[in-house]
Protein backbone atom coordinates (compact mmCIF):
# COMPACT_ATOMS: atom_id res chain seq x y z
CA UNK A 1 0.00 0.00 0.00
CA UNK A 2 1.06 3.76 -1.20
CA UNK A 3 1.59 6.41 0.58
CA UNK A 4 0.20 9.59 -1.35
CA UNK A 5 2.10 12.67 0.58
CA UNK A 6 5.42 9.90 0.95
CA UNK A 7 6.09 9.47 -2.37
CA UNK A 8 5.08 13.06 -3.52
CA UNK A 9 7.56 13.91 -1.15
CA UNK A 10 10.38 11.65 -2.09
CA UNK A 11 9.95 12.41 -5.37
CA UNK A 12 10.15 16.22 -4.83
CA UNK A 13 13.15 15.86 -2.13
CA UNK A 14 15.17 13.87 -4.55
CA UNK A 15 14.17 16.53 -6.93
CA UNK A 16 15.31 19.21 -4.79
CA UNK A 17 18.68 17.57 -4.03
CA UNK A 18 19.51 16.72 -8.27
CA UNK A 19 18.59 20.92 -8.45
CA UNK A 20 20.92 21.69 -5.33
CA UNK A 21 24.00 19.92 -6.79
CA UNK A 22 22.87 21.14 -10.34
CA UNK A 23 23.10 24.69 -9.36
CA UNK A 24 26.52 24.43 -7.16
CA UNK A 25 28.55 22.57 -9.97
CA UNK A 26 26.98 25.13 -12.65
CA UNK A 27 27.68 28.28 -10.58
CA UNK A 28 31.14 26.83 -9.79
CA UNK A 29 32.15 26.49 -13.57
CA UNK A 30 30.59 29.78 -14.24
CA UNK A 31 32.00 31.92 -11.74
CA UNK A 32 35.28 30.18 -12.52
CA UNK A 33 35.18 30.97 -16.18
CA UNK A 34 35.22 34.51 -15.29
CA UNK A 35 37.09 35.00 -12.04
CA UNK A 36 40.25 32.74 -13.93
CA UNK A 37 39.82 35.53 -16.94
CA UNK A 38 40.02 38.17 -14.60
CA UNK A 39 42.59 36.80 -12.62
CA UNK A 40 44.61 36.25 -15.72
CA UNK A 41 43.96 39.49 -16.79
CA UNK A 42 45.50 40.42 -12.94
CA UNK A 43 48.79 38.26 -13.88
CA UNK A 44 49.19 40.12 -16.95
CA UNK A 45 49.08 43.69 -15.66
CA UNK A 46 51.22 42.28 -12.38
CA UNK A 47 53.94 41.12 -14.68
CA UNK A 48 53.95 44.52 -16.93
CA UNK A 49 54.34 46.23 -13.73
CA UNK A 50 57.30 44.00 -12.81
CA UNK A 51 58.59 44.41 -16.22
CA UNK A 52 59.06 48.55 -15.66
CA UNK A 53 61.53 47.84 -13.07
CA UNK A 54 63.36 45.54 -15.14
CA UNK A 55 62.94 45.95 -18.64
CA UNK A 56 60.57 47.75 -20.99
CA UNK A 57 60.34 45.05 -23.69
CA UNK A 58 58.26 42.23 -21.87
CA UNK A 59 56.56 39.83 -23.76
CA UNK A 60 54.01 38.39 -24.83
CA UNK A 61 51.30 41.04 -24.36
CA UNK A 62 48.15 39.95 -23.83
CA UNK A 63 45.50 41.98 -25.36
CA UNK A 64 42.65 41.41 -22.53
CA UNK A 65 39.20 42.34 -22.48
CA UNK A 66 38.53 46.05 -21.74
CA UNK A 67 36.34 45.24 -18.74
CA UNK A 68 39.00 43.24 -17.12
CA UNK A 69 41.66 45.99 -17.44
CA UNK A 70 43.44 47.49 -14.45
CA UNK A 71 44.68 50.73 -14.88
CA UNK A 72 48.41 50.67 -12.64
CA UNK A 73 49.89 53.88 -11.92
CA UNK A 74 53.26 54.71 -10.56
CA UNK A 75 54.85 58.02 -9.49
CA UNK A 76 58.29 59.08 -7.89
CA UNK A 77 59.06 61.22 -4.69
CA UNK A 78 57.98 64.84 -6.70
CA UNK A 79 54.64 62.97 -8.55
CA UNK A 80 56.35 62.42 -11.54
CA UNK A 81 54.77 59.54 -13.57
CA UNK A 82 57.20 56.53 -13.55
CA UNK A 83 54.63 54.36 -15.64
CA UNK A 84 51.23 53.74 -16.58
CA UNK A 85 49.23 50.48 -18.00
CA UNK A 86 46.00 49.89 -18.98
CA UNK A 87 42.96 52.01 -20.50
CA UNK A 88 43.46 55.45 -21.03
CA UNK A 89 41.48 56.87 -18.38
CA UNK A 90 42.71 59.94 -15.85
CA UNK A 91 42.33 58.54 -12.60
CA UNK A 92 43.27 61.39 -10.17
CA UNK A 93 46.34 61.03 -7.54
CA UNK A 94 44.68 60.04 -4.51
CA UNK A 95 46.39 61.58 -1.49
CA UNK A 96 45.85 59.04 1.23
CA UNK A 97 46.38 55.21 1.49
CA UNK A 98 44.18 52.33 1.23
CA UNK A 99 40.84 51.94 -0.80
CA UNK A 100 38.67 54.33 -2.50
CA UNK A 101 35.60 54.64 -5.03
CA UNK A 102 36.29 56.84 -7.47
CA UNK A 103 34.45 58.32 -10.33
CA UNK A 104 36.54 58.94 -13.89
CA UNK A 105 35.53 58.77 -17.47
CA UNK A 106 31.91 58.58 -16.49
CA UNK A 107 32.60 54.95 -14.91
CA UNK A 108 32.51 53.56 -11.20
CA UNK A 109 36.29 52.77 -9.94
CA UNK A 110 37.68 51.03 -7.24
CA UNK A 111 41.04 52.60 -6.42
CA UNK A 112 44.23 51.02 -4.10
CA UNK A 113 47.07 53.31 -3.34
CA UNK A 114 49.89 51.83 -1.76
CA UNK A 115 53.97 53.32 -1.62
CA UNK A 116 57.17 52.33 -0.65
CA UNK A 117 60.19 54.62 0.08
CA UNK A 118 60.13 55.94 -3.36
CA UNK A 119 57.42 55.35 -5.14
CA UNK A 120 53.54 55.96 -4.84
CA UNK A 121 51.96 53.13 -6.62
CA UNK A 122 48.01 53.19 -7.16
CA UNK A 123 45.59 50.21 -9.09
CA UNK A 124 42.28 50.78 -10.23
CA UNK A 125 39.83 48.53 -11.40
CA UNK A 126 36.33 48.89 -12.73
CA UNK A 127 33.21 48.49 -10.40
CA UNK A 128 31.62 46.81 -13.81
CA UNK A 129 34.22 44.06 -13.62
CA UNK A 130 33.23 43.06 -10.33
CA UNK A 131 29.60 43.39 -11.04
CA UNK A 132 30.28 41.02 -14.18
CA UNK A 133 31.57 38.09 -11.62
CA UNK A 134 28.28 38.29 -9.65
CA UNK A 135 25.93 38.47 -12.60
CA UNK A 136 27.47 35.40 -13.56
CA UNK A 137 27.90 33.59 -10.10
CA UNK A 138 24.19 34.53 -10.04
CA UNK A 139 23.00 33.09 -13.47
CA UNK A 140 25.34 30.24 -12.39
CA UNK A 141 22.43 29.93 -9.56
CA UNK A 142 19.55 30.57 -11.34
CA UNK A 143 19.78 28.94 -14.46
CA UNK A 144 19.71 25.69 -13.14
CA UNK A 145 16.40 26.28 -11.17
CA UNK A 146 14.98 28.23 -13.86
CA UNK A 147 15.23 24.82 -16.31
CA UNK A 148 14.56 22.61 -13.06
CA UNK A 149 10.98 23.98 -12.98
CA UNK A 150 9.66 22.52 -16.12
CA UNK A 151 11.54 19.58 -15.32
CA UNK A 152 10.24 19.55 -11.98
CA UNK A 153 6.09 20.07 -12.95
CA UNK A 154 6.90 17.10 -15.47
CA UNK A 155 8.36 14.73 -12.69
CA UNK A 156 5.93 16.00 -10.23
CA UNK A 157 3.06 15.33 -12.77
CA UNK A 158 4.07 11.57 -13.31
CA UNK A 159 4.63 10.87 -10.47
CA UNK A 160 1.08 12.08 -8.56
CA UNK A 161 -0.93 10.85 -11.85
CA UNK A 162 1.30 7.50 -10.96
CA UNK A 163 0.60 7.52 -7.20
CA UNK A 164 -2.93 8.24 -7.89
CA UNK A 165 -3.39 5.67 -10.92
CA UNK A 166 -4.70 4.00 -7.85
CA UNK A 167 -7.93 6.11 -7.47
CA UNK A 168 -8.67 6.03 -11.40
CA UNK A 169 -9.14 2.33 -11.03
CA UNK A 170 -11.19 2.39 -7.92
CA UNK A 171 -13.63 5.14 -9.23
CA UNK A 172 -13.76 2.77 -12.46
CA UNK A 173 -14.79 0.26 -10.22
CA UNK A 174 -17.02 1.90 -8.53
CA UNK A 175 -18.72 3.72 -12.04
CA UNK A 176 -19.14 0.00 -13.01
CA UNK A 177 -20.95 -1.54 -9.57
CA UNK A 178 -24.57 -1.70 -10.25
CA UNK A 179 -27.23 -0.82 -7.46
CA UNK A 180 -26.86 -4.65 -6.05
CA UNK A 181 -23.56 -5.45 -6.04
CA UNK A 182 -22.15 -7.13 -3.10
CA UNK A 183 -18.62 -7.60 -3.14
CA UNK A 184 -16.06 -4.81 -1.29
CA UNK A 185 -14.36 -2.37 -2.53
CA UNK A 186 -10.46 -3.76 -3.20
CA UNK A 187 -7.80 -1.92 -1.39
CA UNK A 188 -4.72 -2.90 -3.75
CA UNK A 189 -3.42 0.50 -5.07
CA UNK A 190 -5.35 2.93 -3.09
CA UNK A 191 -3.27 5.44 -1.69
CA UNK A 192 -2.74 5.49 2.18
CA UNK A 193 -4.56 8.71 2.86
CA UNK A 194 -7.34 7.05 0.93
CA UNK A 195 -8.03 3.81 2.54
CA UNK A 196 -10.05 5.33 5.50
CA UNK A 197 -12.88 6.43 2.78
CA UNK A 198 -12.48 3.17 0.91
CA UNK A 199 -12.81 1.25 4.09
CA UNK A 200 -16.09 3.70 5.24
CA UNK A 201 -17.54 3.27 1.41
CA UNK A 202 -17.32 -0.45 2.32
CA UNK A 203 -19.21 -0.38 5.35
CA UNK A 204 -22.00 1.42 3.68
CA UNK A 205 -21.98 -0.69 0.94
CA UNK A 206 -22.89 -3.52 3.76
CA UNK A 207 -25.10 -2.02 5.48
CA UNK A 208 -27.23 -0.94 1.53
CA UNK A 209 -26.93 -4.48 0.87
CA UNK A 210 -28.41 -5.70 4.56
CA UNK A 211 -30.87 -3.04 4.21
CA UNK A 212 -32.11 -4.31 0.94
CA UNK A 213 -32.09 -8.05 1.97
CA UNK A 214 -34.30 -7.16 4.63
CA UNK A 215 -36.58 -5.40 2.58
CA UNK A 216 -36.84 -8.53 0.52
CA UNK A 217 -37.24 -10.84 2.92
CA UNK A 218 -39.97 -8.54 3.93
CA UNK A 219 -41.59 -8.69 0.39
CA UNK A 220 -41.13 -11.81 -0.23
CA UNK A 221 -42.45 -13.45 3.23
CA UNK A 222 -45.51 -10.58 2.69
CA UNK A 223 -46.41 -12.35 -0.87
CA UNK A 224 -46.08 -15.42 0.06
CA UNK A 225 -47.99 -15.66 2.92
CA UNK A 226 -50.74 -13.71 1.17
CA UNK A 227 -50.90 -16.34 -1.54
CA UNK A 228 -52.77 -19.29 0.05
CA UNK A 229 -55.11 -17.29 1.69
CA UNK A 230 -56.21 -15.91 -1.56
CA UNK A 231 -55.91 -19.09 -3.11
CA UNK A 232 -58.31 -20.36 -0.17
CA UNK A 233 -60.76 -17.50 -1.08
CA UNK A 234 -60.83 -18.00 -4.98
CA UNK A 235 -61.91 -21.66 -3.80
CA UNK A 236 -64.82 -20.61 -1.55
CA UNK A 237 -65.80 -18.23 -4.45
CA UNK A 238 -65.92 -20.79 -6.96
CA UNK A 239 -67.37 -23.48 -4.97
CA UNK A 240 -70.43 -20.76 -4.14
CA UNK A 241 -70.74 -20.01 -7.78
CA UNK A 242 -71.40 -23.40 -8.41
CA UNK A 243 -74.88 -23.32 -6.86
CA UNK A 244 -77.50 -22.05 -7.90
CA UNK A 245 -77.20 -18.01 -7.34
CA UNK A 246 -79.61 -15.74 -7.97
CA UNK A 247 -78.76 -12.96 -10.44
CA UNK A 248 -77.67 -9.89 -8.02
CA UNK A 249 -75.68 -12.67 -5.95
CA UNK A 250 -74.50 -14.66 -8.98
CA UNK A 251 -72.64 -10.91 -10.13
CA UNK A 252 -71.74 -9.82 -6.34
CA UNK A 253 -69.75 -13.51 -6.67
CA UNK A 254 -68.52 -13.10 -9.92
CA UNK A 255 -66.83 -9.06 -9.02
CA UNK A 256 -65.59 -11.26 -5.52
CA UNK A 257 -63.54 -13.47 -8.08
CA UNK A 258 -62.43 -11.03 -10.03
CA UNK A 259 -60.83 -8.89 -6.97
CA UNK A 260 -59.04 -11.93 -5.77
CA UNK A 261 -57.62 -13.05 -9.19
CA UNK A 262 -56.58 -9.59 -9.45
CA UNK A 263 -54.81 -9.30 -5.83
CA UNK A 264 -53.35 -12.94 -6.65
CA UNK A 265 -51.56 -11.51 -9.89
CA UNK A 266 -50.44 -8.83 -7.63
CA UNK A 267 -48.71 -10.88 -5.17
CA UNK A 268 -47.17 -13.02 -8.18
CA UNK A 269 -45.56 -9.69 -9.37
CA UNK A 270 -44.46 -9.08 -6.52
CA UNK A 271 -42.96 -12.79 -6.21
CA UNK A 272 -41.31 -11.96 -9.57
CA UNK A 273 -40.05 -8.75 -8.93
CA UNK A 274 -38.09 -9.83 -5.54
CA UNK A 275 -36.80 -12.22 -7.57
CA UNK A 276 -35.60 -10.08 -10.19
CA UNK A 277 -33.79 -7.82 -7.42
CA UNK A 278 -32.24 -10.64 -6.29
CA UNK A 279 -29.53 -10.46 -9.17
CA UNK A 280 -28.85 -14.09 -9.04
CA UNK A 281 -26.55 -14.08 -12.58
CA UNK A 282 -28.02 -17.26 -14.52
CA UNK A 283 -26.08 -18.80 -17.00
CA UNK A 284 -25.93 -17.68 -20.53
CA UNK A 285 -27.27 -20.22 -23.04
CA UNK A 286 -27.64 -20.24 -26.93
CA UNK A 287 -30.99 -18.79 -27.96
CA UNK A 288 -33.27 -18.62 -30.78
CA UNK A 289 -34.88 -15.35 -30.15
CA UNK A 290 -37.82 -16.18 -33.04
CA UNK A 291 -38.24 -19.51 -31.04
CA UNK A 292 -38.74 -17.98 -27.87
CA UNK A 293 -40.38 -15.06 -28.71
CA UNK A 294 -43.14 -16.94 -30.69
CA UNK A 295 -43.42 -19.47 -27.45
CA UNK A 296 -44.23 -16.51 -25.09
CA UNK A 297 -46.72 -14.96 -27.30
CA UNK A 298 -48.48 -17.94 -27.92
CA UNK A 299 -49.23 -18.23 -23.81
CA UNK A 300 -50.63 -14.53 -24.58
CA UNK A 301 -52.48 -15.75 -27.70
CA UNK A 302 -56.11 -16.82 -26.04
CA UNK A 303 -56.13 -13.89 -24.11
CA UNK A 304 -55.87 -11.59 -27.09
CA UNK A 305 -58.24 -13.81 -28.81
CA UNK A 306 -60.50 -13.09 -26.04
CA UNK A 307 -59.83 -9.31 -26.35
CA UNK A 308 -60.85 -9.27 -29.96
CA UNK A 309 -56.86 -8.52 -30.39
CA UNK A 310 -55.07 -9.41 -33.53
CA UNK A 311 -51.50 -10.79 -32.38
CA UNK A 312 -48.88 -12.14 -34.76
CA UNK A 313 -45.35 -12.73 -34.51
CA UNK A 314 -43.40 -11.08 -37.59
CA UNK A 315 -41.06 -14.10 -38.99
CA UNK A 316 -36.95 -13.16 -39.08
CA UNK A 317 -34.66 -16.10 -39.58
CA UNK A 318 -30.93 -16.35 -37.69
CA UNK A 319 -31.84 -14.60 -34.17
CA UNK A 320 -29.78 -17.09 -32.32
CA UNK A 321 -27.57 -15.22 -29.27
CA UNK A 322 -25.81 -16.05 -26.45
CA UNK A 323 -27.88 -14.24 -23.60
CA UNK A 324 -29.93 -15.10 -19.85
CA UNK A 325 -32.68 -17.29 -21.35
CA UNK A 326 -34.41 -16.20 -18.38
CA UNK A 327 -34.10 -12.16 -18.36
CA UNK A 328 -34.95 -12.00 -22.27
CA UNK A 329 -38.09 -14.13 -21.10
CA UNK A 330 -38.97 -12.28 -18.28
CA UNK A 331 -38.81 -8.52 -21.03
CA UNK A 332 -40.29 -10.08 -23.69
CA UNK A 333 -43.24 -11.48 -21.54
CA UNK A 334 -43.82 -7.94 -19.96
CA UNK A 335 -43.69 -6.01 -22.99
CA UNK A 336 -46.02 -8.56 -24.86
CA UNK A 337 -48.28 -8.41 -21.47
CA UNK A 338 -48.62 -4.78 -21.29
CA UNK A 339 -49.37 -4.30 -25.05
CA UNK A 340 -52.31 -7.13 -24.54
CA UNK A 341 -53.70 -5.15 -21.25
CA UNK A 342 -54.05 -2.02 -23.25
CA UNK A 343 -54.94 -2.53 -26.51
CA UNK A 344 -58.77 -2.18 -27.19
CA UNK A 345 -60.88 -4.68 -29.20
CA UNK A 346 -60.25 -4.33 -32.69
CA UNK A 347 -56.62 -3.71 -32.18
CA UNK A 348 -53.18 -5.27 -33.36
CA UNK A 349 -49.61 -5.95 -31.87
CA UNK A 350 -47.09 -7.00 -33.58
CA UNK A 351 -43.55 -8.49 -32.20
CA UNK A 352 -40.94 -8.49 -34.65
CA UNK A 353 -37.04 -9.05 -34.31
CA UNK A 354 -34.58 -7.10 -35.98
CA UNK A 355 -30.92 -8.41 -36.59
CA UNK A 356 -27.97 -5.63 -37.13
CA UNK A 357 -24.00 -6.61 -37.35
CA UNK A 358 -23.26 -5.88 -33.60
CA UNK A 359 -27.01 -6.07 -32.16
CA UNK A 360 -30.36 -7.80 -32.21
CA UNK A 361 -33.72 -5.54 -31.50
CA UNK A 362 -37.10 -7.13 -30.25
CA UNK A 363 -39.32 -5.07 -31.00
CA UNK A 364 -43.11 -4.80 -30.00
CA UNK A 365 -45.61 -2.62 -31.67
CA UNK A 366 -49.61 -2.02 -30.16
CA UNK A 367 -52.01 0.02 -31.24
CA UNK A 368 -53.55 0.63 -27.46
CA UNK A 369 -54.06 4.16 -25.53
CA UNK A 370 -50.64 5.42 -25.34
CA UNK A 371 -48.56 7.00 -22.78
CA UNK A 372 -49.66 10.83 -21.31
CA UNK A 373 -46.38 12.89 -21.94
CA UNK A 374 -46.36 13.58 -18.19
CA UNK A 375 -45.74 10.06 -17.21
CA UNK A 376 -43.05 9.08 -19.47
CA UNK A 377 -40.11 10.01 -17.09
CA UNK A 378 -41.99 7.58 -13.95
CA UNK A 379 -42.74 3.99 -16.48
CA UNK A 380 -40.04 2.21 -14.61
CA UNK A 381 -41.18 3.88 -10.65
CA UNK A 382 -42.72 0.73 -9.03
CA UNK A 383 -46.61 0.47 -8.68
CA UNK A 384 -46.86 3.64 -11.12
CA UNK A 385 -49.64 3.15 -13.83
CA UNK A 386 -49.84 5.53 -16.45
CA UNK A 387 -53.20 3.51 -17.85
CA UNK A 388 -56.49 4.70 -17.56
CA UNK A 389 -58.35 3.10 -14.47
CA UNK A 390 -60.53 0.82 -16.17
CA UNK A 391 -57.75 -1.46 -17.27
CA UNK A 392 -56.23 -3.90 -14.50
CA UNK A 393 -52.70 -3.68 -13.12
CA UNK A 394 -49.87 -3.79 -10.96
CA UNK A 395 -47.44 -0.83 -12.15
CA UNK A 396 -45.26 -3.42 -11.88
CA UNK A 397 -44.10 -4.94 -14.83
CA UNK A 398 -42.18 -2.48 -16.39
CA UNK A 399 -40.22 -1.92 -13.20
CA UNK A 400 -39.59 -6.37 -13.51
CA UNK A 401 -38.42 -5.59 -17.04
CA UNK A 402 -35.98 -2.65 -16.19
CA UNK A 403 -34.49 -4.60 -13.28
CA UNK A 404 -34.07 -7.93 -15.73
CA UNK A 405 -32.45 -5.72 -18.18
CA UNK A 406 -29.97 -3.99 -15.74
CA UNK A 407 -29.08 -7.22 -14.98
CA UNK A 408 -28.04 -8.57 -18.31
CA UNK A 409 -26.72 -5.37 -19.91
CA UNK A 410 -29.76 -5.10 -21.96
CA UNK A 411 -30.67 -1.71 -23.64
CA UNK A 412 -34.74 -1.11 -23.02
CA UNK A 413 -36.92 1.76 -25.04
CA UNK A 414 -40.49 2.51 -23.87
CA UNK A 415 -41.93 5.22 -26.15
CA UNK A 416 -44.98 6.11 -28.04
CA UNK A 417 -45.63 5.37 -31.93
CA UNK A 418 -45.51 8.87 -34.23
CA UNK A 419 -47.22 6.70 -36.74
CA UNK A 420 -50.52 5.81 -35.39
CA UNK A 421 -51.66 5.80 -31.62
CA UNK A 422 -49.79 3.19 -29.22
CA UNK A 423 -46.56 2.73 -27.86
CA UNK A 424 -43.34 0.91 -28.91
CA UNK A 425 -41.70 -0.93 -26.74
CA UNK A 426 -37.44 -2.24 -27.72
CA UNK A 427 -34.87 -4.72 -25.99
CA UNK A 428 -31.74 -4.48 -27.54
CA UNK A 429 -28.96 -7.05 -27.41
CA UNK A 430 -25.51 -7.05 -28.17
CA UNK A 431 -24.72 -10.37 -30.16
CA UNK A 432 -20.86 -10.41 -29.78
CA UNK A 433 -20.66 -10.96 -25.95
CA UNK A 434 -24.25 -11.10 -25.21
CA UNK A 435 -24.63 -7.93 -23.60
CA UNK A 436 -25.37 -4.34 -24.37
CA UNK A 437 -24.61 -0.99 -22.41
CA UNK A 438 -28.06 -0.02 -20.63
CA UNK A 439 -30.05 2.85 -21.37
CA UNK A 440 -33.41 3.98 -20.19
CA UNK A 441 -34.56 5.98 -23.25
CA UNK A 442 -37.77 7.32 -22.49
CA UNK A 443 -38.87 9.63 -25.63
CA UNK A 444 -41.58 11.59 -26.53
Amino acid sequence: MTSLRKTVMNYVTGLLIVIGVAAAVTSYYFVKYEVNSFQDNALHEVAMAAGFVFRQDIEPRIDAELEDQLVIQIWDETREPLHRSGPVVDIPFQTKLGYFDVTAGGERWRVFRSRDGSHAIQVSQRWSAREEVAAYAAAGASVPLIVAIPIAWLLISWAVKRVLSGLGKLSSEIGERSAEAKDALALQGVPLEVVPLVTAMNSLIERHQQALDTQRRFVSDAAHELRTPLAALQIQIDNLRARELSGPSREIAQDLLDGIRRASYSVNQLMTLVRADASIESDTELVDAQDLIGLIASGFAPVAEAKDVKLSVLPQPGCALNVRADDLRLIVSNLIDNAVRYTRAGGEISIGTQRFDDRLIIEVLDTGCGIPEAALPHLYDRFFRAAPADIDGTGLGLAIAKSAADRSGFALMIENRRDVCGVRGQVTIGVEDGTAETKLLKAA
